[in-house]
């Protein structure tokens, strides 16, 4: 009795080519193979990107049809730019009206039917970029406003002071005052004491300005690059800043 095989094609439940596998010789005809349940005997045809073959009973030859199963299939029809529905490929064959694989690049791009290609919105990605600096500018100027009060140096003393606005309050009354008071100390922020006189009031003062000086200019230089950049979001205003005492505190751990 013969053992010898021959290969068939195996069949999906869409009568897609699946797999080559083996039928047997008819022990009792050795004529006759004993083919598989949804197997045929014809070789499937070479298939392309996104094709398979599908056997044609009725005319008992391989077609060659599109096939995306298992891709993600895109709403063409949806007309919103807050997000594209999306569907799963389940079937093979033509995608149905209103879809696409081509992944569509942002969600401010809509489907041209004539150019059967995404097209970017300009109008609305116009208005995101306008609201995505609007609140980078927030960022940078929130940047300002914390670096500077973040602390003082007074060079005479060595120390930082607080510049908070509690702390910017005190100053500013303080500087009303005909005279302060005899032996008045004042805490640092490195949690000493030291006296608390005129001079040190007007240097501090004029520290203060000098650096609300400076950040204000670093702010703006910031601003202007930021508007000039792609993706606003993404841009690095970390540089440029004035001291302070985290920052002193932070290159004296490094030393």
């Amino acid at each position: 009795m013969s053992t010898e095989t021959k290969t068939v094609y195996q069949l999906d439940r869409h009568h897609c080519y699946l797999c080559t596998t083996a039928a047997d010789r008819d022990p009792l005809d050795e004529n006759n193979w004993l083919i598989p349940a949804g197997c045929v005997e014809t070789a499937p045809p070479q298939t392309g990107k996104n094709q398979t073959a599908q056997w044609q009973y009725d005319s008992q030859t391989w077609r060659i049809i599109p096939d995306y199963r298992g891709q993600t299939a895109y709403r063409t029809d949806i007309g919103q730019h807050d997000g594209i529905a999306v569907d799963t490929v389940t079937v093979p064959g033509a995608l149905p009206a209103g879809l696409t694989i081509e992944p569509p690049p942002s969600s401010l791009h809509t489907w041209d039917a004539a150019k059967k290609t995404w097209v970017l919105d300009k109008a609305a990605a116009q208005a995101r970029k306008a609201a995505q600096q609007e609140e980078m500018w927030a960022r940078i100027k929130q940047k300002r406003h914390d670096n500077l009060r973040g602390g003082v140096y007074v060079k005479s003393i060595g120390k930082w002071l607080h510049s908070d606005d509690e702390s910017r309050a005190q100053y500013t009354f303080m500087r009303t005052m005909p005279a302060l008071p005899e032996k008045m100390v004042w805490k640092t922020m490195d949690n000493t004491f030291v006296p608390m006189t005129k001079a040190l009031l007007d240097e501090l003062s004029l520290q203060l300005l000098a650096d609300e000086q400076a950040d204000f200019a670093n702010a703006e230089k910031h601003k202007a690059a930021m508007l000039k950049a792609e993706n606003p979001l993404e841009y690095d205003y970390s540089g440029g800043w004035t001291a302070n005492y985290a920052s002193a505190e932070a290159r004296e751990g490094t030393k």
